[in-house]
Formats: C-alpha cells, sequence, structure tokens
C-alpha cells in the first residue's frame, strides 16, 4: 500500500506527499497545491497519462507506493456533474427509489445542492426541509421542555463522511467531483446546539460572506439598508425563494426584517421588460395529436404532378453547372448590398417558442442587443425557473442574405451584438428555446408551465385554417391508384416477342 506519492508540476516541481490507505486523492491534491503555491481548484492529477479519479482514496486508486502524479491543468469554466441524493427513510416517502437526480455545475457546494433540493428547484419540485432541522434531545436529562436541538445534514461520498458546516461549504471540484455522476447519501445527526443558535450562526456566516463580497460589487451606502441582513443567505446560494422552515426559526431580530424585504420588493414594478413591449402571446396546442395528422389522407395530394417536375429539372440543371467561385470584389460587393439592405431595417418581429410549445412574439428595434433579448426571455419565465440557465438560437434566411451563416446560430447573451446590424435578423424571425445541460430537472421535465400566471392567462389559442379539399374529377379508369395505373403500362402493347426458345447465335455446333 502506497505510504507517499509524488505530484510534480509543469515546470518539473516536486511535492512528496504522505498518505494512508484512507486518504482521498483530493487531500492529496490540495496538499501538493499548498506546497507549490497553486490554487489546488484549478488543477487535477494524472498516473501514466490518465486522469485519476480525486474522489477516490488511496485504496481504492491502485496507487503503489512512491506513485508519480502529474499535476495538469483543469479548464476554467465548470463542468456538469450529476447528482443523486439518497434521501433517508424519514424523506423518502412518494420519492422513487428515494433518490433524487439532477444534474449541477462542479463549482456548486454541497450546502446549495442541498437546499436546491429543498426548495424544489432540483429535483421532482417537492419542496422539503433538509438544512433546518429540529428534533428534542431525549439522552440528555437537562434538555428542557420543548428544546429543539439542531439537526445537522450527513453526506457519505465514497466512504467519506462530511458532516460539520465547513465541510458543507466544499464545492463538487474539490471533492474530485468534476464529470460523471455521484451518489451522496444523506442523513441527519442531533447535535448538542440549540436549534435557534444554529441558524443565528449559520445566518451571521452567511453574512459575514456578503459583507466580504459588498465592498467589490456595490457601494458603500447600500450595506446600510437592513434588507441584506434577512437575505444573507438567499443571496449567496442563487436559489429561489427560502423554506418555510428556515424563516420560522431564524431569531425574532431577524424575522421581523423579512416583511419588510418582501414588501420593498412588491412595491417595485415585476416585469418592467414585459410591461414595455407589445407582447402577443400563443398557447400550447391542446390537443397531444399534431395538426398535420388530423388532416384525412389523400393518395393524389403525394403524387408529383407537371408543375411540380419542371422547378425540381430547373434545380438539377442548374446544380449540375460548373460554378465559378465568388472574387473578392463580388464578396465585397455582396457584404455592401447586405449592409444596406439591413440598414434600411427598423425594427423585426421575434417569435420565441419554448420547449412547452407556447409562444411569445414581440417587435425589437435597432438598438437591441441579443443582451436585451435573452432579459426578455427570462422576464417572461415564471418565478422558480428564471434563474435557471437556458440557450437561444435561430436559422438565418439565406434567401434575403446570401453571405448568411447556412445552419443554426446561437444568440449569445451578451450587449455587444446586435440584433440586427450583428446577428442580421430582419422581418420575422423564429427563436427557439432550449434548457442547458445543468439546468434543473424541474424545469426540463415535461409538462412544467415555463410562462408567468399573467402571461399564460392572457395567452390565445393558435387558429389553423382548413382547406376544403378539392374534389378529384376525372373518368372512371382515372380514378384506379396511381400505383396500379404505372404498373399497367406494359400492358398496353400486348406481349412482345415468343416463347423462351435458345437463340441462333447461342447454338453450338453439331447435329441440328
Amino acid at each position: 500500500m502506497a505510504s507517499h506519492v509524488v505530484v510534480i508540476d509543469s515546470t518539473a516541481r516536486r511535492a512528496t506527499v504522505k498518505v494512508t490507505p484512507a486518504k482521498h486523492l483530493s487531500d492529496v491534491l490540495g496538499e501538493a497545491c499548498a506546497k507549490l503555491g497553486l490554487d489546488a481548484t484549478q488543477y487535477g492529477l494524472k498516473h501514466q497519462k490518465k486522469q485519476v479519479d480525486l474522489s477516490l482514496s488511496i485504496r481504492l486508486s491502485g496507487l503503489s507506493s512512491g506513485a508519480k502524479l502529474e499535476l495538469v491543468q483543469l479548464s476554467r469554466s465548470p463542468s456538469v456533474v450529476s447528482i443523486a441524493l439518497q434521501l433517508p427513510e424519514s424523506e423518502a416517502k412518494g420519492v422513487p427509489g428515494g433518490r433524487l437526480m439532477d444534474k449541477f455545475p462542479s463549482s456548486t457546494t454541497l450546502w446549495l445542492v442541498l437546499r436546491k433540493f429543498e426548495s424544489g428547484v432540483a429535483g421532482n419540485g417537492t419542496t422539503r426541509n433538509l438544512t433546518a432541522r429540529g428534533a428534542p434531545n431525549t439522552t440528555s436529562g437537562t434538555s428542557g421542555s420543548g428544546r429543539l436541538f439542531y439537526e445537522t445534514p450527513v453526506i457519505q461520498l465514497v466512504g467519506r463522511e462530511l458532516s460539520s458546516f465547513t465541510d458543507l461549504q466544499r464545492t463538487l471540484a474539490q471533492l474530485g467531483l468534476n464529470s460523471g455522476s455521484a451518489l451522496l447519501r444523506l442523513s441527519f445527526r442531533t447535535t448538542d446546539r440549540p436549534l435557534e443558535e444554529a441558524m443565528s450562526e449559520i445566518d451571521a456566516y452567511f453574512k459575514s460572506v456578503d459583507a466580504e463580497e459588498t465592498p467589490l460589487d456595490k457601494s458603500p451606502p447600500v450595506s446600510e439598508t437592513p434588507i441584506s441582513s434577512g437575505t444573507g443567505e438567499s443571496a449567496r446560494e442563487t436559489t429561489s425563494q427560502a423554506t418555510p422552515s428556515n424563516t420560522d426559526l431564524v431569531a425574532a431580530g431577524s424575522a421581523a426584517i423579512v416583511p419588510e424585504s418582501s414588501q420593498s420588493v412588491s412595491e417595485e414594478p415585476q416585469h418592467p421588460l414585459v410591461s414595455s413591449r407589445p407582447v402577443t402571446i400563443f398557447a400550447p396546442p391542446s390537443s397531444t395529436t399534431p395538426q398535420s395528422a388530423q388532416t384525412p389522407y389523400n393518395e393524389e395530394d403525394y403524387i408529383p404532378t407537371v408543375d411540380h417536375a419542371k422547378p425540381h429539372q430547373h434545380r438539377l440543371n442548374l446544380a449540375g453547372r460548373n460554378k465559378r467561385l465568388a472574387g473578392d470584389a463580388e464578396l465585397a460587393a455582396q457584404e455592401s448590398a447586405v449592409k444596406e439592405k439591413l440598414a434600411k431595417v427598423t425594427e423585426v418581429e421575434v417569435k420565441v417558442r419554448f420547449p412547452d410549445q407556447s409562444q411569445v412574439v414581440s417587435k425589437f428595434n435597432r438598438e437591441d442587443t441579443a443582451g436585451s433579448l435573452h432579459a426578455f426571455v427570462r422576464s417572461c419565465l415564471d418565478a422558480p425557473l428564471a434563474k435557471e440557465e437556458f440557450s437561444l438560437s435561430f436559422f438565418p434566411n439565406v434567401s434575403h442574405d446570401p453571405v448568411a451563416h447556412k445552419g443554426q446560430v446561437i444568440i449569445p447573451d451578451t450587449p455587444d451584438k446586435f440584433l440586427i446590424a450583428d446577428l442580421r435578423m430582419n422581418g420575422r424571425v423564429l427563436v427557439n428555446f432550449l434548457w442547458k445541460d445543468h439546468a434543473a430537472l424541474a424545469a426540463r421535465s415535461a409538462g412544467v408551465p415555463l410562462l408567468l400566471p399573467e402571461l399564460r392567462e392572457k395567452a390565445s389559442q393558435i387558429k389553423v385554417k382548413d382547406v376544403a379539399a378539392v374534389p378529384a374529377e376525372g373518368r372512371e379508369e382515372d380514378k384506379r391508384s396511381w400505383l396500379r395505373k404505372l404498373g399497367d403500362g406494359g400492358d398496353k402493347g400486348g406481349k412482345k416477342g415468343g416463347g423462351g426458345g435458345v437463340p441462333k447465335w447461342l447454338k453450338l455446333p453439331g447435329k441440328k
């Protein structure tokens, strides 16, 4: 069994780390980076040019004594990790298999994972109490009647127990979970701290973290407002609204401030971006059967006519001709022509199609950017889903813009790209809405309404006009199936030739 390992960085510097069979490789990485003066969150380990799973212990990794590990730099953007949370029996009622599953960025802390599962943003959408539990301590005779003690969440991960509040602030990447999937087993342990003291300590911790980050982002007068004292935890965790259990168990001083913060938020306009634009809402189709499948089948609709064959033959002739590639002058002329045409466009009509088949139509002018389109779409989403990440894409009109990118174009969430000048939108544009991979499972599940309730109330159904079928006219023999007509072409000329005799030239010489 390994008693020490050697970690080598890109400059051939070495760091020897003493290990035990139960020591995890993520701890080995942390000690090595501390000796080399590096940030452990930006590096990983490789052994014999193979990536090492940092969530494993030395016993399970298969490393020999004195193994040499290479220190490699990881991507700065967080990766997606699939997390399955195994609930205890007290919380597993109504959950299939007793597990909640969702995807999270590798920069997410364990506490934030529990909070998202707790608030219903991740998992099956059901709210629970996982981080603010209290239970009476019956083992101590001095507990007092009605006194609740804090139940801390305990997570088991690959033989490692994480129970302290400091351990729960570690990110998935710090625990070696940079990709793939992992199982977290959750249990609860009653501590000797009263519930109100534990909740005040947790609230004070997040307020101290916010106080360190506030001077970097906000001006000093903001710290005088009482709102930050009641919402320090929610601002830190970027989750939806706090669970009722947390708000009820906070000390009386902080509980008195919560209604003031909620009242100040309610006085502001809720959806200024939606109200500032004329919006048309279309509800999802009421029937699960597509409209095209409800049209009665008519065989003659699929028979090509002469009018269909002429343009098809024309396209084939054009495709078979040799074409000279356009020169630099011709490409510059095409580009200038497109820019002159776009300069005359003052507004575009954008229709956003959501995964639940609901559609929102609005108009945008020349000053609107890709970031304003993302902000408009986010303001149309319901409150629990507005914080999840999504992407927008569209297919440019190649007939109006011959030099446009052929294929799907992703609309970036940036204020530097204008919709008309840079993305070259004109006329009517259909934009497709798609959730990103690490969005909450509750948002990506089918049947979840995505739009705000007030927008869903104003939604109208899309009216599809039924085109009356044209009656087919012709003789009795013309009413036969076109497939049979094509097959009967050889019967009109009668039989050609005789029976199956041997031709003269094939006969062999000899007796006739």
